[in-house]
């Protein structure tokens, strides 16, 4: 890959995250403003539907979700323009957090980019399905599996130690639902293009 496409894979990725570890440095003092808080989105603080995703609980949560982020974009980064990146982290942010505040009455606050790499890999593996790629369904069914498990089991114990907190495993689920969906409405919306 010439380095041009490399960077024009990676720019939006990157992007986020140099913005999410810019928000980690003042994390203490951004936390309460910006973390999805259910009694604060009632009261009409509506941005924390999206801040909410770009905080962390500790160094550990940051770090898996980034690194994360980047297995993600080496897999499948190819199949987003800039728009439609952001158009993927704008909407399943929204959509996630309106999961969580109407179906997950039972997370008071939540914070973490997870639910959204739920999203990043399942759109790139229908996307893969779309193109006849055996790999794609082989993610999907591991997501499947994965989500499946944490809404039967819960999440590791261990896991819930290193992030210093309990593992929104709603949020995945939600993510991974966002994905097929958000596919869903890119497809048809480049479908529309190419025959208008």
């Amino acid at each position: 890959m010439k380095f041009s496409a490399l960077f024009t894979t990676c720019c939006a990725p990157l992007a986020l995250l140099g913005l999410t570890l810019v928000l980690a440095v003042f994390s203490t003092e951004l936390t309460p403003l910006l973390q999805f808080d259910r009694q604060a989105v009632f009261a009409g603080e509506w941005w924390r539907l999206w801040t909410g995703h770009l905080l962390h609980t500790n160094s550990w949560h940051l770090a898996m979700n980034l690194a994360g982020l980047m297995v993600i974009t080496m897999l499948h980064g190819n199949y987003y323009q800039r728009w439609q990146f952001l158009f993927l982290l704008l909407s399943g942010f929204l959509l996630i957090s309106l999961g969580l505040l109407f179906w997950s009455p039972a997370i008071g606050l939540y914070v973490g980019l997870s639910g959204w790499l739920h999203t990043l890999l399942v759109y790139g593996a229908c996307e893969d399905v779309r193109r006849h790629w055996s790999s794609g369904w082989l993610i999907l069914a591991g997501v499947a599996a994965k989500v499946g498990w944490e809404q039967w089991h819960g999440a590791s114990g261990d896991l819930v130690l290193l992030i210093e907190a309990d593992v929104a495993t709603d949020a995945h689920l939600y993510g991974a639902i966002c994905g097929v969906l958000l596919f869903g409405v890119l497809h048809s919306f480049q479908q529309i293009r190419r025959h208008g």
